[in-house]
């Protein structure tokens, strides 16, 4: 390799030609592994900390990872900066957990799983991020915290500091760390024995848990909710979990309230089936399929991050289940219209009934849903054999994703993708018609311009033009137009 030297921008290494290098990253940001092992050494001399910074090789070549370890405290922050996938991070995680007293991980543009983020975001509230910029001829590392709902500003690592309890980022309130909380405590194991609460002990551990997961708008594992829970969650078999989750519902704000059950998910993204027993338990019915149970969390989730979520907002109606399991169809919401006698003198009066409003509807007669409402209307609009309701939900579907929180946002736009796939393949969508370039369209409208004027000439000339008159020039004939002359009276 030979250096090369700039004064205007990032100085780097090359490859001298002919040669192969199996780094995958060649950009300008190939070497912001190097520039933060800088970025931390003089961070490190300027806190006066004893920390080293090591690059590691992840299989993708130098610069997968660089870890920051204090050697006194045990403290360590690994900076990632290749993809892993969840099932790798958390075998990398416990492994390195048991080496170090503290464990912070930072994450790089596009390195952290939907698994691992919510995993973080039950476990400490927030997730570390981190980027670089470019200052003339070096590359600064910045940081933020961010939750599903906010974020800190990006802040250089001199603002930072090594706190007992980890890296710590201004902007950032004080979480429950693993291990330090009164339900982590109460789940350990004591002398190498796990230490069993009671029930009432559980059951408030695992509702704020869940109430927690609706919070941040997210759907957590049985085994997430049993880390911030406690750990002698785990042990519980299905039938116990049943009970404590509907002894949970029992202990909710009343009739109506979201049940927070439905926020449990497998780690495919599907209810447990023993979600469905908790939905009996509790007297709203037995969901006769998987389909039909995965759809009626799906609803309550969305009431449960409606009611819990920050800020709060009208939660949508529960669907209502039949005798048989299955979804009910959609009833009006609209109350009983009173009827209105009235008595004229002089006879009898037509009564008159107030007529319910109709909701108002749009184009093709589709009904205004509710913004939470049309990702579930997509997907039954596919079911139907024509194309023109599900066009015209698209339509609202693309006003109301300006007004949805992320999570719903996220999941209308994976909804809207499969309706427009759908759209797409079906034969009765008309053919897209073909892209004309700009010079042919330049062609087509001096064709259509020279056209017109031809045709508004040719009218003006007809108009113009008077008629021929054919005695112009002749003589009159003898007799025509004489006067006779006048007499004069006697």
């Amino acid at each position: 390799m030979s250096d090369r030297l700039y004064r205007d921008k990032v100085c780097h290494f090359a490859h001298r030609p002919h040669t192969s290098c199996r780094r995958t990253v060649t950009g300008a940001a190939g070497a912001d592994h190097l520039f933060i092992k800088d970025d931390l050494a003089a961070w490190a001399e300027r806190t006066r900390l004893k920390g080293r910074a090591t690059s590691r090789d992840l299989g993708t070549g130098p610069g997968g990872a660089v870890d920051f370890r204090v050697g006194a405290v045990r403290q360590h922050v690994r900076f990632q900066f290749s993809r892993l996938a969840h099932a790798e991070w958390q075998q990398a995680r416990r492994r390195l957990s048991s080496e170090s007293a503290t464990l912070d991980w930072v994450f790089g543009p596009g390195t952290a799983q939907l698994e691992t983020m919510e995993e973080l975001y039950d476990e400490y509230g927030y997730l570390l991020r981190f980027r670089f910029e470019t200052h003339g001829a070096v590359r600064r590392i910045r940081l933020r915290a961010e939750d599903p709902r906010r974020s800190t500003d990006w802040v250089p690592l001199d603002v930072c500091a090594m706190t007992p309890q980890g890296l710590w980022l201004p902007g950032v309130r004080p979480r429950r760390r693993p291990g330090t909380g009164p339900a982590a405590v109460a789940g350990t194991r004591h002398g190498g024995a796990l230490v069993r609460r009671s029930n009432e002990e559980q059951v408030l551990a695992l509702k704020e848990a869940l109430v927690s997961a609706a919070r941040f708008r997210t759907r957590p594992t049985w085994e997430a909710l049993a880390r911030t829970g406690g750990s002698d969650l785990l042990a519980l078999s299905v039938p116990d979990r049943v009970g404590l989750l509907v002894a949970v519902e029992r202990t909710g704000g009343g009739e109506g309230s979201p049940l927070l059950s439905a926020l449990i998910r497998t780690g495919e993204g599907d209810p447990p089936p023993y979600v469905g027993s908790v939905v009996a338990g509790v007297g709203c019915g037995l969901p006769a399929t998987a389909a039909v149970l995965k759809r009626w969390c799906q609803r309550e989730a969305d009431r449960a991050f409606a009611v819990y979520g920050v800020p709060s907002r009208t939660a949508p109606p529960r669907l209502p289940l039949t005798a048989d399991g299955q979804l009910a169809a959609r009833q009006s919401a609209e109350p009983d219209q009173r009827q209105t006698i009235v008595h004229v003198k002089g006879g009898w009066a037509r009564p008159f009934t107030a007529r319910p409003k109709r909701e108002r509807e749009g184009s093709f007669g589709v009904a205004l849903y509710r913004d939470t409402e049309i990702r579930h209307a997509l997907r039954s609009a596919r079911q139907r054999p024509g194309r023109k309701h599900a066009a015209a939900l698209m339509a609202r579907a693309e006003e109301a994703l300006t007004r949805l929180p992320e999570p719903q946002r996220t999941q209308l736009v994976t909804e809207m993708a499969t309706t427009r796939r759908w759209l797409d393949n079906r034969p009765d969508t008309p053919a897209p018609k073909p892209r004309q370039s700009r010079r042919a369209k330049k062609a087509a409208d001096g064709k259509k311009t020279a056209a017109a004027k031809q045709s508004a000439g040719a009218k003006k000339a007809r108009q113009g033009k008077k008629a021929k008159n054919l005695l112009q020039g002749a003589r009159p004939l003898p007799g025509v137009g004489d006067t006779p002359p006048k007499k004069r009276p006697k």
